[in-house]
């Protein structure tokens, strides 16, 4: 950061820190949810096949 604000040529400063000050005044900002993607190809080979039964069989899956 310390570089970045040394590179900054000094007719933008003003700029800059308007920016800075403003990220300072609101809340900070949510990181971004990362989702987890492991497991997700291994399943039973007939899975694609018996996803409509496993839909129905389980109440909290059910279709609107």
């Amino acid at each position: 950061m310390h570089r970045l604000l040394d590179a900054v040529p000094e007719a933008r400063l003003p700029v800059v820190e308007q920016e800075l000050r403003a990220s300072l005044d609101g809340p900070v900002p949510a990181a971004p949810r990362r989702f987890a993607s492991a497991g997700t190809l291994s399943a039973e080979h007939d899975l694609a096949e018996r996803s409509e039964d496993i839909l129905r069989e389980d109440p909290g899956c059910r279709r609107r």
